[in-house]
């Protein structure tokens, strides 16, 4: 098996987790998700008016410093650099677009090759051809992320989503739930990546 059927075969083990995932319908109870690290019981629950207040005043402030940072551009001055340089992101995307259109025949077909029992064969070749579709979407958008990644407007966002985890992270203690962060700086000093990583994916869960 060559390296990019093992890449396409990772890539297809991540999707069916990440669905599997994002079908658990008992995972988001009440606008909170509550899950186990170390031992600890911990929960992001959608922010209140009052926090939402505070993450836009963060949120401001943060714009503010970033626009009068003169390296770090708009995404549309960056794709414009791009350009310049025969990297043209706008047909990248209407690439992923085309592929979209394309998947959705396939789920389409295989759909209606499930319902009618077709052989094995045809099913595994519809299969397949998501699978490539998916990888090569999944690659171009990668792409995109990683060119991106610097512009304002991508580092805001980021931004965006740390403070959401700052404000709604609770920690179990006893019966009662408590802020993890009491304040920024402590959020700031926080050295357990590992914890704001799962905090994190948990957040854009809940606020997708």
């Amino acid at each position: 098996m060559d390296t990019r059927q093992d890449e396409i075969n990772t890539l297809l083990a991540q999707m069916q987790e990440a669905e599997d995932f994002s079908k658990g319908g008992d995972l988001i109870k009440d606008n909170k998700i509550e899950f186990t690290y170390e031992d600890k019981s911990y929960r992001l629950r959608l922010m209140n008016r009052k926090e939402k207040e505070e993450l836009d005043s963060l949120r401001r402030r943060r714009f503010g410093q970033l626009i009068k940072d003169k390296d770090i551009l708009l995404e549309s001055d960056l794709k414009k650099q791009y350009k310049e340089r025969g990297i043209d992101l706008e047909d990248a995307m209407e690439r992923v677009r085309e592929l979209y259109k394309e998947k959705s025949s396939y789920d389409l077909k295989l759909g209606e090759a499930l319902a009618n029992k077709e052989e094995e064969t045809i099913l595994k070749s519809y299969k397949e051809n998501i699978i490539k579709i998916n990888y090569e979407i999944s690659a171009i958008i990668s792409q995109q992320t990683n060119l991106l990644s610097y512009s304002l407007e991508n580092q805001l966002a980021s931004y965006v989503t740390k403070i959401a985890v700052y404000l709604s992270l609770e920690v179990q203690d006893d019966d009662k739930w408590i802020r993890q962060f009491k304040t920024l700086e402590s959020f700031e000093n926080f050295e357990d990546e590992k914890l704001l990583e799962k905090a994190t994916y948990y957040c854009l869960l809940l606020n997708s």
